[in-house]
């Protein structure tokens, strides 16, 4: 834990849940980036929260902002003014991974809930395991595990990796090989790329034509998504998979174009275009990252439900904690629980982009069911209904997937 964490625990030790009175609204602290390049997904996130609310005519919930920092470096600072000056007893984000630690590991013994926004499999791992923090976003291992036995059934045997070179694209590019593998496939090689490296993709796709992979998975985001299906499209013969970040609807799929025609993603949002509308409509505002709309929104509808308890049930950490471990709603992206890690249990579906017209057009062609975490350190779950020999390979420390 570093020295400013410590600092920030320290001093948010002796913070209180207080239950709001009846006159008083619930408050919730957004800990979210007003500039860089993480700033127009928080803003969707943010929006998706307020979409629900508008929707519902929920009022008794009072919205404070923070700037967190294009990296995370002001979390502490918002995390303290939120905790102690404002008395927020939920806090969302921030996005960045950096941020996100900060935020776990300020938040110690601090009576709040928290909702990660970021995906890395490293916030359930170690000393990150705090009862009080909840995801509502696949995070890395969902994002593209699932993805893998259906492409051996679909695709072939071989895969390309590629991706951005920072934890979130390793990370996934990581726990699709791993499923690949296990399902009987595997990998010919692997490039990762950093966005400044304006050499990189062209080595990758260069890679890529010399082998004999029968397709990509890449695990891009953002502005190097669409760079890399553009520069893709013209050259490669493979098909392309990813997360639903490659694909993200509408920012990263616009400037794709027709790139991104016939690219396949894992996704848990059925129906993008239709929630957008549904956002611009509540909010006025248009997102550029749906599916972080659809977290927000999801979001909002678990931290509403908390309301349902009375008022000495809501004044006490311990059991809003239960009362979200044994929640079910029917959010954005339909039927979400949590696991006993706090994770987010929700449906996962294979999406084909295309165009209608000029318009981005899209089909699901396969849903997958529940995906699910395994236990990456917090040791309170494990992989469900697994055949007995895999469970005894994987307690023996053999076959386990990556370590975050």
């Amino acid at each position: 834990m570093g020295a400013g964490a410590s600092i920030a625990t320290v001093l948010l030790n002796g913070v209180s849940w207080a239950a709001p009175k009846a006159s008083q609204t619930m408050k919730v602290g957004f800990i979210l980036p007003e500039q860089g390049p993480l700033a127009d997904g928080a803003k969707s996130l943010l929006w998706g929260f307020e979409c629900f609310l508008k929707e519902k005519k929920f009022s008794p919930l009072t919205i404070l902002k923070k700037d967190s920092g294009p990296d995370g470096e002001k979390t502490l600072e918002a995390l303290a003014d939120l905790l102690m000056s404002k008395g927020a007893p939920f806090l969302i984000g921030p996005p960045s991974l950096e941020g996100a630690e900060k935020a776990i590991q300020g938040l110690a013994n601090a009576g709040a809930i928290l909702f990660v926004t970021n995906p890395s499999v490293r916030l359930v791992a170690g000393d990150m395991c705090l009862p009080s923090v909840f995801r509502m976003r696949p995070n890395s291992y969902q994002c593209a595990q699932p993805l893998a036995p259906w492409a051996v059934q679909n695709l072939g045997l071989k895969v390309f990796l590629t991706g951005s070179d920072d934890t979130e694209g390793n990370e996934k590019a990581d726990f699709f090989a791993y499923g690949f593998e296990k399902a009987g496939g595997q990998f010919v090689d692997r490039i990762m790329t950093s966005t400044s490296d304006h050499g990189g993709l062209k080595r990758v796709l260069e890679a890529v034509s010399s082998s004999d992979a029968s397709f990509v998975f890449a695990s891009y985001s953002r502005k190097t998504a669409g760079t890399f299906l553009k520069a893709a499209a013209p050259s490669l013969k493979q098909a392309i998979i990813g997360p639903e970040s490659l694909t993200m609807f509408p920012a990263t799929l616009a400037g794709a174009g027709s790139a991104a025609t016939g690219v396949k993603t894992l996704t848990f949002l059925k129906s993008p275009v239709e929630f957008a509308a549904k956002v611009k409509k509540q909010t006025g505002h248009e997102p550029t990252d749906v599916a972080a709309a659809a977290e927000g929104y999801d979001i909002a509808q678990a931290i509403c439900r908390v309301t349902e308890l009375d008022s000495a049930k809501r004044g006490d950490p311990g059991e809003v904690i239960k009362f979200l471990e044994s929640m079910e709603i029917e959010g954005a992206r339909g039927k979400i629980s949590f696991d006993k890690n706090h994770e987010p249990v929700m449906e996962a579906m294979v999406r084909e982009w295309g165009l209608s017209g000029k318009k981005p057009s899209q089909k699901i062609i396969a849903e997958l069911g529940p995906t699910r975490s395994p236990d990456f350190g917090c040791g309170r779950v494990g992989y469900p209904r697994r055949p007995e020999r895999e469970a005894a390979e994987e307690e023996a420390g053999q076959d386990a997937p990556p370590k975050p």
